[in-house]
C-alpha cells in the first residue's frame, strides 16, 4: 500500500510539472474572438485530438499569446487573432517541430526556449507570411559541424540586404518582399536574420534600442540565445566592419517577445506610450556589455495608473524609453559601452545619458521632474541657475560624429593647384591640406597672388572625396566658373555634386590614380580665397541660417532668434547650468541638447 501511494504521488507530481499552462488562456482567446474563433479553435482541436502533448502545448502557447500581435495594412493595424488561418499555423508549427528533431543545436535547449525562440510564426510586426521557415534553409544555411556561434556568423554573412536610407520611414516588409527587393531598413534586416537563424535551428531574438541616448534614432539587432540564457549579439550587417553592434549610447535594450509579459497588451490605449502598449517587451539591458544602474525618481503620483516614464530627447518631443509604476527604474543605461572607447562615437559627448521623468497624457509626454544625467558615477539633476547669466558661443547644433571626421581626413594631403593651360601642364600648388580640415564649408588663402584661369582640387592615389568647391575674389565676392573634371570622372553625373552649393551632397570614390575636380574661370583671375567642404553632416552653424536657442525650465523656453553672421552664434544672458537646445529654423532636422561647460558645448 505504501509503495502504491508513493507511485500515485509521483504520477500526480509529474502531471503537475508537465501541465499545459497555456491551455486555458488559448481557449479563452479562441472563444472570445468575434471574427476568427472558428479558425483558432480548429487549430487547437487539431493538436488536442492528435495526442502529441508537446505539440498541443505549443499550439496553446501560440494562441494564448497571440493578442496584440499585428501587421499594418492600409495604415491600420490588422491583428493576428482576427486573420490567421488554422492551416497556416499548422504548417508553421510542423516546420518548427521537424527542426526540433533534426537540429544539432536544439538538444541543449529547454522546451520553453524552443517555444519562444524557434516556434513563433512571426518575429516582429512584419506582414504575415509562413513560407519562410521552409525557404530560408535553401538560402541561408551554415555548414555541417559548425558550433552555434560559428553557424550564426555564417548565416549572418549570407543575409545580404542593402540598408537604404530611403526606406527608413517605411513600414516593415514581408519576407517575400525582402527577397525580391534586396533592400530595406535596419528593422527589416533584423527580422530577416531572426527568420534565417530560427529556420536553421538557432534560437535567436529581435532586440532593439528604442532610441540612442546620443542621437535621434534607434537601432535593432539580433542576439543568438545561448542555452544558459546569455546572448551572442550579431552586427546588423553581413560585412565584418569591426564596429561594435552598439555604435552609440543606448538608453534601454529590449527584446521583442512572443510570450506576453506582465499585464499583456492594452491595444490602442492612448494613456500608455506606443512602445509599452503590447506587452511584448523584455528588458535585456543587463545582458549586454553596457553600463547601467537603478534610478529612483521622486515624482508626485508615483504608483498611479499609467506609471512614470524616463524619456529621451527628440526634437519633436521627449520619447519615453523606460517605464515604472513605483518611481524605481531598473537597469537604466549610462551610455557606457564596455567594449568600446568613450570617444569612439563623437567629439564633445558628456559622461552619461540625459533622461526626463515624464507622465503620458493624451499622446504627449509631460515633465514630472527635472532632467537627470545618469552616468556610471552618479545620477544628477540639471537645474538651471537663473540668478547667474553667461554668454555662450555656439558652433554646432549636433555633435560631431567620428564618422564625419573620418570623411574630412580623406582630404589630408590633397592640394589645390592653379594653371593657365587646360591640361594643367603648368600647374602650381597654391595650397596643400596638411591637417584634418573642418567638417564644414571653409575658406583658405592661396600661397600666391598670381592670376590663374584654372583651379582644381587633386588628391594622390586613394579615396577621392569632396563635397563643395568655390572660389572668391580678394574682396570676398564669389567668382563664377565652369566646372571641369578629369577624364575619369567626366561620365559620372555625381561629380556635379562638388559644384551644387549643397554641403550635404558630395562626390566620393576609390581609385588607383590621381583624380581631380576644378574650375575654369574663362580667363586668368586673381583668387583671394578657395572655399571647400569635405563630406559632412551640415550641422555646423551656417551664416545663411536663422536659429533659435532654448533652455529647459519645466518646458523649452526661447532665448530668441538669431541669424548667424559667421560660423559662431553668440547668445548673452543664458542661465548657467541649463540644458540647452539650438534649433535651425531654416533647414535640417538633426539637433541634440547640450550644456555649456568651460566655454564649450557638451552634448547629450
Amino acid at each position: 500500500m505504501r509503495s502504491t501511494g508513493l507511485i500515485l504521488l509521483f504520477i500526480l507530481f509529474v502531471c503537475g510539472c508537465t501541465s499545459n499552462r497555456y491551455e486555458d488562456g488559448a481557449w479563452e482567446v479562441a472563444e472570445t474572438s468575434a471574427t476568427n474563433g472558428e479558425e483558432l479553435s480548429r487549430f487547437l482541436e487539431h493538436y488536442k485530438d492528435g495526442g502529441d502533448r508537446k505539440k498541443y502545448e505549443a499550439a496553446c502557447f501560440l494562441v494564448c499569446n497571440m493578442p496584440g500581435k499585428y501587421s499594418v495594412t492600409g495604415g491600420r493595424p490588422v491583428y493576428d487573432v482576427d486573420v490567421v488561418k488554422a492551416d497556416s499555423l499548422v504548417r508553421s508549427l510542423e516546420a518548427s517541430f521537424a527542426l526540433r528533431g533534426s537540429s544539432p543545436y536544439l538538444k541543449d535547449y529547454s522546451f520553453g526556449q524552443f517555444l519562444e525562440y524557434i516556434l513563433p510564426y512571426r518575429v516582429a510586426n512584419e506582414p504575415l507570411e509562413y513560407g519562410w521557415k521552409e525557404d530560408c534553409p535553401n538560402r541561408f544555411a551554415p555548414e555541417k559541424g559548425m558550433g552555434i556561434k560559428e553557424a550564426a556568423d555564417a548565416v549572418n554573412a549570407q543575409v545580404r540586404l542593402d540598408l537604404s536610407p530611403a526606406s527608413y520611414g517605411d513600414l516593415p516588409q514581408s519576407y517575400s518582399s525582402l527577397m525580391k527587393n534586396g533592400f530595406g531598413k535596419c528593422d527589416d534586416r533584423t527580422a530577416l536574420l531572426v527568420m534565417a537563424l530560427r529556420a536553421a535551428g538557432i534560437p535567436s531574438a529581435y532586440e532593439f534600442v528604442p532610441q540612442w541616448g546620443s542621437s535621434n534614432n534607434g537601432h535593432s539587432f539580433v542576439s543568438v540565445i545561448l542555452p544558459d540564457g546569455s546572448v551572442y549579439p550579431l552586427q546588423n550587417t553581413d560585412k565584418a566592419t569591426g564596429d561594435g553592434y552598439l555604435s552609440r549610447k543606448p538608453t534601454k535594450i529590449y527584446r521583442k517577445m512572443y510570450e506576453l509579459q506582465g499585464g499583456g497588451p492594452s491595444g490602442n490605449d492612448s494613456s500608455i506610450p506606443e512602445l509599452f502598449r503590447y506587452g511584448d517587451l523584455l528588458d535585456v539591458t543587463s545582458l549586454h556589455r553596457v553600463g547601467s544602474r537603478d534610478v529612483e525618481i521622486n515624482a508626485k503620483g508615483n504608483g498611479r495608473k499609467g506609471g512614470l516614464y524616463l524619456a529621451a530627447f527628440l526634437p519633436g518631443g521627449w520619447n519615453p524609453v523606460a517605464e515604472s509604476h513605483t518611481g524605481l527604474f531598473k537597469d537604466v543605461s549610462t551610455g557606457t559601452r564596455l567594449d568600446m572607447p568613450k570617444e569612439s562615437e563623437a567629439e564633445g559627448l558628456g559622461d552619461g545619458v540625459v533622461y526626463l521623468p515624464v507622465r503620458w497624457n493624451s499622446g504627449r509626454a509631460e515633465a514630472a521632474g527635472n532632467p537627470v544625467i545618469v552616468s556610471d558615477s552618479a545620477v544628477r539633476e540639471i537645474i538651471p541657475d537663473t540668478a547667474v547669466r553667461e554668454t555662450v558661443r555656439l558652433l554646432r547644433k549636433y555633435p560631431l560624429n567620428a564618422r564625419i571626421v573620418s570623411f574630412a581626413k580623406l582630404m589630408v594631403m590633397g592640394r589645390f593647384e592653379g594653371a593657365n593651360r587646360a591640361d594643367f601642364s603648368d600647374a602650381e600648388t597654391v595650397y596643400r591640406i596638411l591637417d584634418t580640415p573642418e567638417c564644414r564649408m571653409q575658406r583658405v588663402v592661396p600661397d600666391t597672388d598670381k592670376a590663374f584661369r584654372y583651379v582644381r582640387y587633386i588628391r594622390p592615389k586613394g579615396t577621392f572625396s569632396i563635397a563643395e568647391l568655390a572660389l572668391y575674389r580678394p574682396d570676398g565676392s564669389p567668382i563664377p566658373f565652369r566646372p571641369v573634371v578629369c577624364e575619369a570622372l567626366s561620365e559620372d553625373s555625381l561629380a556635379d555634386n562638388v559644384f551644387d552649393s549643397d554641403p550635404l551632397t558630395y562626390y566620393q570614390t576609390g581609385g588607383g590614380i590621381e583624380l581631380w575636380a576644378g574650375a575654369d574661370m574663362g580667363r586668368p583671375t586673381a583668387v583671394g580665397s578657395i572655399g571647400f567642404a569635405p563630406r559632412n553632416d551640415d550641422n555646423a552653424v551656417n551664416s545663411r541660417d536663422s536659429y533659435e536657442l532654448f533652455w529647459w525650465d519645466g518646458g523649452w523656453k526661447s532665448l530668441g532668434v538669431r541669424t548667424a553672421s559667421s560660423d559662431t552664434l553668440v547668445y548673452e544672458n543664458v542661465p548657467e547650468h541649463a540644458l540647452l537646445w539650438l534649433r535651425d529654423l531654416t533647414r535640417g532636422r538633426e539637433e541634440r541638447p547640450f550644456t555649456y561647460e568651460n566655454g564649450r558645448q557638451v552634448w547629450w
